[in-house]
């Protein structure tokens, strides 16, 4: 796949560091010394330049691009790239959004975000409620993936997490996106048909667990 992530800051850059090996990145920054130092260490296309001028998204090849990441420090930037990135054609955007008061104007314009204070204490949140989400990463010795995939399982709708999960160890359900946001679930929370969830999984059970919610009914 490719990729393109405004902004080379911790979570840009972390991010661009996660995928590199799998999928083709181009990290876009403001910061000429930043994209020097970011061209010795990762093995991605990186531009000097800003996410609000054109010219340099379309130099990134941002109508071929599969997904779009928005992850400066400046609402206006993530907002106004991302919304170009979408009349692109890009499928996958995803906007950091650091003042929770712009909720609503990504919200009307169809801007998936993500705000990592607010994320981050929902993780926290998570991690006191299920401690099980730790457990499954320390179980795999650090090897799990976090998939995206729809509910197209009949049978799941309306049932609650923990029922779902049913003390596997094999996944966790860590997040359900709705209306453009990122809901951290609670093990009572219901899951929906059609639902977008993000899911923990060991990567033995990817196949496994990707079936397992995409099917129209439990084998």
């Amino acid at each position: 796949m490719n990729g393109i992530i405004v902004g080379a800051g911790r979570i840009g850059y972390n991010l661009a560091r996660s995928m590199v090996e799998k999928h083709d990145i181009t990290l876009i920054d403001k910061d000429k010394e930043t994209c020097n130092n970011i061209n010795d260490l990762l093995d991605c296309y990186v531009i000097h330049g800003t996410g609000t001028n054109t010219r340099i998204l379309e130099d990134a090849n941002i109508s071929k691009a599969d997904f779009f990441v928005a992850a400066t420090g400046n609402d206006e930037v993530n907002l106004l790239s991302s919304v170009y990135a979408k009349e692109n054609g890009v499928e996958i955007i995803a906007s950091r959004l650091n003042n929770i008061d712009h909720i609503e104007i990504f919200r009307k314009l169809g801007i998936h975000f993500i705000n990592p204070e607010t994320s981050a204490m929902r993780f926290i949140a998570r991690s006191i409620v299920r401690p099980t989400a730790q457990s499954l990463v320390s179980l795999g010795q650090g090897d799990a993936e976090i998939i995206e995939l729809k509910v197209k399982n009949k049978n799941l709708a309306f049932l609650p997490i923990h029922e779902i999960e049913n003390n596997t160890n094999k996944f966790i359900i860590v997040t359900i996106y709705i209306n453009d946001e990122a809901i951290i679930p609670t093990p009572d929370t219901e899951l929906g048909y059609d639902d977008s969830i993000a899911v923990l999984v060991k990567r033995e059970y990817i196949t496994e667990v990707k079936q397992y919610f995409t099917e129209n009914s439990l084998e």
